[in-house]
């Protein structure tokens, strides 16, 4: 009788243990593998000439929750957060700012920057693939758009399947790329002048 019971008690156990965990409502962690760029002062010094505000994005995704998904044979398993994108896009965009040497204000603004989410995804199908897409639009005092258009991050890499980890690297990154693409757009430089 107790080899039966330790028997339903082992497939129990390997039952629970083998099936899949499905990341669901997980936090958003910064995680970025690259450094920040390498951008001249020169090329940011219209930017450090202004005192620019960024208000609060606003997220235009399609699929809210959803910030992932592994396709490997044929399989879709979900990455969701329940945490609110575009306050994490926007407090993340103020760091990045301030570590390219560009210090928001809240008051007093000369420019104000806002900001829609249109892209943060990452599809694992092999490899993991992500993408980061942000429209920004440039307000002068007088409430004039002095600058809008899109700037995107992408990011590849391999590495464990279905890892929490590899997801948070890969958005990171793409995100970090896309704020680097922004500060080095030529046209958003000198709208700024």
């Amino acid at each position: 009788m107790k080899i039966i019971v330790l028997g339903f008690l082992l497939v129990a156990l390997m039952i629970s243990g083998c099936a899949s965990h499905l990341h669901t409502n997980v936090p958003l962690v910064w995680k970025p593998t690259n450094d920040i760029h390498a951008i001249t002062t020169e090329n940011l010094a219209p930017l450090y000439a202004r005192k620019i505000k960024v208000d609060s994005f606003v997220d235009k995704r399609i699929t809210n929750a959803e910030i992932g998904k592994n396709i490997e044979d044929g399989t879709h398993k979900p990455v969701t957060t329940s945490e609110d994108i575009a306050a994490w896009s926007t407090d993340r965009f103020k760091k990045i700012l301030v570590q390219y040497g560009v210090s928001p204000v809240e008051n007093n603004a000369d420019v104000v920057l806002k900001g829609e989410v249109l892209h943060f995804y990452v599809t694992e199908d092999k490899t993991y693939k992500g993408s980061v897409g942000l429209k920004v639009t440039a307000i002068d005092s007088s409430g004039a758009v002095i600058w809008q258009g899109e700037t995107t991050g992408s990011t590849k890499r391999v590495g464990r399947s279905y890892s929490l980890e590899n997801y948070y690297e890969v958005l990171s990154d793409s995100y970090l790329e896309a704020i680097n693409n922004l500060l080095t757009n030529r046209s958003f430089i000198q709208a700024f002048k």
